[in-house]
Formats: structure tokens, sequence, C-alpha cells
């Protein structure tokens, strides 16, 4: 898969299949979907790919809920169909290097763990969450990509092999 990451569109959004989409990433009922779309993603940075008019993949990010000096990535979701195809390692990408000088921060569980250790997060456990009470939650730390403008001076530095 080679479609571009790139900012989602407000229509694209709101489309029907995005909705079930979202539902693979937060797992809740329909109410508190619609209010995730209706009122937390305008909040954050939401990009995701496009094939023939459908959305098969997104993640949402942004300031840390909690307050911590981090980005913060809310939400994550590919289409079945789009599964092992790199897709979700490209989001994370696209939300590390959107701020690349803060650690970025994960919430997850059993289900997706692994997706985050693969990508180098630094997994701890989490306490339990009221939202899904019988189920074990880890908080993933990726750390920062460092200064943009440091990057490309050692990239010179080094002739570009870095």
């Amino acid at each position: 898969m080679t479609a571009t990451v790139r900012p989602l569109t407000a229509d694209e959004i709101a489309a029907d299949a995005f909705l079930a989409l979202l539902w693979e990433a937060a797992g809740v009922d329909t109410d508190a979907l619609i209010r995730i779309r209706d009122v937390e993603l305008p909040t954050m940075t939401v990009v995701g790919t496009v094939e023939d008019g459908r959305v098969l993949g997104f993640a949402a990010f942004g300031a840390d809920a909690h307050g911590a000096d981090r980005a913060e990535l809310h939400y994550i979701a590919v289409a079945h169909e789009a599964r092992g195809t790199g897709l979700g390692s490209r989001l994370v990408d696209a939300a590390r290097r959107a701020d690349p000088t803060r650690p970025l921060y994960a919430s997850t569980d059993d289900d997706a763990v692994d997706f985050y250790r693969r990508l180098g997060f630094v997994v701890s456990d989490a306490p339990d969450d009221p939202r899904w009470p019988a189920r074990q939650r880890y908080d993933c730390l990726l750390e920062p990509l460092g200064d943009p403008a440091e990057a490309l001076t050692t990239t010179a530095r080094n002739g570009g092999r870095d």
C-alpha cells in the first residue's frame, strides 16, 4: 500500500464508514462515537489514507490529555483489509513527525500492545481503566525524533549518511 498519509477532510471524517473505523479505535457505543467525532476530533490532528473514497486507516493525535509534555496518539485504526501493509506504522510515523521534539504517548490493551512494541515504544503496565474493566491496559512511550534542524545539520555533516 503506497497511498499517501494526509490530513482527512471534514467530509471524510463525517462518513459512515469512518464511524465504523473509529469504533475499531475506541470500542464505545454509537452515542460516544458521535461525541468523539463531533467534539474531540476537531481539537486534534486527524490524518489517514483514502482509497476509492474510503478511509482505510487514520490516526488522531495532539496534546496529551493529562497535561504532560508529550504528544498523544488518541486514536488509531486500520481497516481489516489494510492490516499488515505497514499503514499503521506510517500513521504513527506521521504523528511522531508532526511534533518531533516531544515523546509520543499512546494507551492500549493486549490487542495492540505488540504493535507498539514493534515500533519501538517503551511499554509499561497502566492502571485499570473503568471504561474497559476486564482489560489489561498499557502505557506506551516513543522517544522524540529530536530537533529537526539538528537532524538536518547532522545529516549534512555526515555527507547524507544519517
